[in-house]
C-alpha cells in the first residue's frame, strides 16, 4: 500500500445522493454540505473535487469549501491526472477548466462528433448520446460516449478518432489503468470491456458474472491486475452486485459484504487516485473498505445516504 504526501485537507468518502451531496470520514457520521439537489456523478484527484446536479450545476471543492461554478443540465464530471477539469452535459457538450473552474472551455469538436457521429443512438431514457467519462491514457485523452463508444484525442480535443473495436456503444463509463495507462476498461450495457492499446480495440469479460448492465469500477495494478465492479440485472442500475476479479477480468467472482451479496440499486466502486491496494464500495446506507485489493473487506459506516456515486479522498 503506498500514500503520497497530501498538500491538503482530505475530504473522506464524497457521497452523490439524490437529496445532495455528503462527506463522510470512513467510521463516522455524514456531513451535508451541499443540500437541496440530486448530485449523480462527482470526481477527485489530487486536492480538486468536482460533482454535478443534473439540470442545476457543477460544483468544485478547491481544498477550502464547496462553490457551485457553472450552472446548466451536467449529466457526467471528471478531474484527470492533468489537473483539468471536465464537464459533460445533456445535450452532448464536453467542456474543460484548466483553472480549478473559474474559467470553462468548450471542446465544440467533441459536442460536433456527438451531433454528426454515425450510428450513435442514445441509451435507454436519454434523449441523446452524452460524455459518459473522461481518462488521461498514455499519450492523450480518451472519453466514453453512452451511445456512441469510446474516442480519442492526441491535440486537446480538437480532432477526435474513434477507439471503439469490440465495445459496446452504450458505454457508461471509463477508467485508466493507474500505472499502464494505454491499459484502458469500460462498463456498457452488456458488461466489462478492456483495452490494451488506449482504445482502439476491446475485448468483452463475462465469466462469473451473472448480469450484465456495468456500474462502477476499481482498477488496482499488480501482475495480473485487479478489479472491482458493481453491476446490475436492470437499467439503469437497478439489482445490483459486486464482483472481483484477480485476473485482469478474465473470470469474475461474486464479492459478499457482511453476508450481504444483493441491493435494489447498484453499489459504487472507488479506488482513490494514490492508494494501490485500497477499494471503497457504497452499498444500500453502508460504507465498506478493503486494504487487500478486494479479498477481504470491513464494514466502516452504516445509516449513510444511498450513493448515485462516490470519490475518495483521504
Amino acid at each position: 500500500m503506498v500514500i503520497m504526501r497530501r498538500r491538503y485537507d482530505p475530504l473522506g468518502i464524497v457521497i452523490a445522493h439524490d437529496d445532495g451531496l455528503a462527506q463522510v470520514i470512513p467510521g463516522g457520521k455524514s456531513e451535508t454540505v451541499v443540500s437541496g439537489e440530486r448530485f449523480t456523478s462527482v470526481s477527485y484527484y489530487d486536492g480538486l473535487a468536482i460533482a454535478a446536479a443534473p439540470e442545476k450545476g457543477v460544483w468544485v471543492h478547491n481544498m477550502k469549501n464547496w462553490q457551485q461554478v457553472w450552472e446548466g443540465n451536467a449529466r457526467t464530471v471528471a478531474a484527470i491526472g492533468t489537473g483539468d477539469l471536465f464537464i459533460a452535459t445533456a445535450d452532448g457538450k464536453l467542456l474543460k477548466s484548466a483553472d480549478r473552474g473559474v474559467e470553462w472551455e468548450e471542446l465544440e469538436s467533441a459536442a460536433a462528433l456527438i451531433k454528426h457521429g454515425q450510428r450513435m443512438v442514445p441509451m435507454a431514457g436519454e434523449s441523446r448520446p452524452f460524455v459518459t467519462g473522461v481518462v488521461q491514457s498514455d499519450q492523450g485523452i480518451v472519453i466514453s460516449v453512452g451511445g456512441g463508444g469510446c474516442w480519442y484525442t492526441r491535440d486537446k480535443g480538437n480532432t477526435w478518432l474513434k477507439h471503439s473495436d469490440g465495445l459496446d456503444a452504450k458505454t457508461h463509463g471509463i477508467w485508466a489503468h493507474p500505472e499502464k495507462k494505454e491499459r484502458l476498461f469500460a462498463t456498457a450495457d452488456s458488461g466489462v470491456f478492456r483495452s490494451e492499446d488506449e482504445g482502439y480495440s476491446w475485448l468483452q469479460s463475462q465469466g462469473g458474472l451473472d448480469r450484465a448492465w456495468g456500474g462502477s469500477m476499481a482498477v488496482l495494478s499488480g501482475a495480473p491486475d485487479t478489479l472491482v465492479v458493481s453491476m446490475a440485472r436492470h437499467a439503469p442500475g437497478v439489482d445490483g452486485a459486486v464482483f472481483r476479479s484477480a485476473n485482469g477480468g478474465a473470470t469474475w467472482t461474486r464479492v459478499s459484504l457482511e453476508g450481504e451479496d444483493e441491493w435494489d440499486r447498484v453499489p459504487c466502486v472507488e479506488r482513490p487516485w494514490d492508494w494501490e491496494d485500497v477499494v471503497f464500495i457504497s452499498a444500500g446506507t453502508r460504507l465498506f473498505a478493503s486494504h487487500d485489493k478486494g479479498r477481504n473487506w470491513i464494514g466502516l459506516s452504516d445509516g449513510l445516504p444511498v450513493a448515485n456515486a462516490i470519490a475518495a479522498s483521504l
